[in-house]
């Protein structure tokens, strides 16, 4: 195969990737129930909503574990009656996208804003608005993901990468390092937004 050839395929391989990525479904404020849930409701209705951005088949999305101690960590109001309102999905949501890059303390100081404004079951304006730009966020990076083609062609270009056996898994390891290297920066320019400001 030609070097104008394996890349080609490595990209076409790496567009997969982020095809796969980025093809999975955002939670509509729409999406939401307008009703009220017990808690094996709330972890089934997680489940299926979230299910696409599992890693692995038989990871959990949330654990009624993870909701009591979110709950016990104050990142949202108490149930009611042992019923988590439209709000408390909202919120639920939004920590799920959020708790592998902030800690705890990092998303309660971040959320409080909007969740000390939260009142029972009434419906919260500023956490519905927080929630639709936050599904527009999620599908304007989706449609903006940002891995560099060229720059992948240019490790596949380079002469001490061009003469390797195993070209493609080293460009493959740096492609991972610097998504990682992105991923790593924007989440300190997070921690010190939250640092400076909440």
């Amino acid at each position: 195969m030609k070097q104008g050839d394996e890349m080609d395929s490595f990209i076409e391989k790496l567009q997969g990737v982020i095809g796969e990525v980025t093809s999975t479904d955002t939670i509509e404020i729409t999406d939401i129930p307008n009703i009220d849930l017990y808690m094996d409701q709330v972890t089934t209705f997680m489940e299926e909503s979230l299910k696409s951005y599992k890693r692995y088949t038989d990871d959990k999305v949330l654990t009624k574990t993870m909701i009591n101690n979110y709950a016990k960590a104050k990142l949202f109001p108490s149930p009611i009656k042992k019923k988590y309102t439209r709000n408390h999905l909202m919120l639920l949501v939004i920590i799920y996208h959020l708790k592998s890059i902030l800690s705890i303390n990092d998303i309660k100081r971040l959320l409080a804003p909007v969740t000390n404004t939260i009142k029972g079951s009434e419906r919260c304006e500023p956490l519905e608005t927080v929630y639709r730009y936050f599904t527009a966020l999620q599908k304007f990076n989706k449609d903006n993901i940002l891995i560099n083609v060229e720059v992948q062609k240019k490790f596949f270009e380079r002469e001490d990468i061009a003469s390797l056996k195993n070209k493609e898994e080293v460009v493959l390891i740096l492609t991972v390092l610097l998504v990682a290297i992105q991923a790593n920066t924007e989440k300190r320019i997070a921690e010190k937004i939250l640092d400076k400001y909440f």
